[in-house]
């Protein structure tokens, strides 16, 4: 196999900046080196190197054996990291119920579903859950969040879904809070108070 011209595909991977592959004694891949800039998270840089080299050498490589360095580039816009919410499924069978969450970077779209006992209370808490999962999976973290609390208030001439979120940073353990108007909405409302509490830390 022509190294060269593997390690010249993989660069042309967006935020792929330069590539080195180091090959066994059985002229195999061992390791895959990779800097990137921050524009896009590692998982995300790893999936794709998995699938151009299956798609264009018909080679399969291990995740592990791919390693990603990740620096700044100023020369290079900084990426639009708050989420915005496309759409939210609801669909209930029986005693049943399915939630999907819709969400997208500008970049990239993300979903995830949960299904689960059809209660009103039951249907917000799958709607935080999968909204955190979906979060999770666009910026590549890993179980980062986790619901504390949602609830329903009185304000003004309206009520509003307030949801407490909890995450772990640093081995220390922050917590916070997002809020929005129910109007005519309250599946909407339950996802765009969670979107509320993790934007404001994920901009930061």
């Amino acid at each position: 196999m022509d190294i060269e011209i593997i390690e010249r595909d993989i660069e042309k991977i967006e935020s792929v900046v330069s590539c080195k592959i180091v090959l066994d004694e059985n002229d195999i891949i061992n390791e895959i080196h990779i800097v990137s800039n921050n524009l896009r998270g590692a998982k995300q840089i790893a999936r794709d190197i998995q699938s151009v080299l299956l798609a264009t050498h018909n080679i399969q490589v291990d995740h592990k054996k791919i390693s990603i360095a990740q620096i700044a580039d100023d020369s290079l816009k900084k990426s639009e990291s708050r989420l915005k919410l496309l759409g939210v499924y609801h669909d209930t069978i029986g005693t049943r119920a399915t939630v999907k969450v819709t969400l997208s970077n500008f970049e990239n779209t993300y979903e995830n579903s949960m299904s689960g006992v059809n209660t009103s209370r039951n249907i917000g808490r799958m709607l935080v859950d999968a909204t955190l999962k979906t979060v999770e999976e666009a910026l590549d973290y890993e179980d980062n969040f986790i619901l504390e609390d949602i609830r329903t208030t009185p304000i003004s001439n309206d009520k509003a879904v307030v949801v407490v979120v909890s995450c772990l940073i640093d081995e220390f353990e922050r917590i916070l809070c997002g809020s929005c108007l129910i109007k005519n909405n309250y599946e909407i409302a339950v996802v765009k108070a969670t979107l509320d509490a993790v934007n404001r830390f994920i901009t930061k």
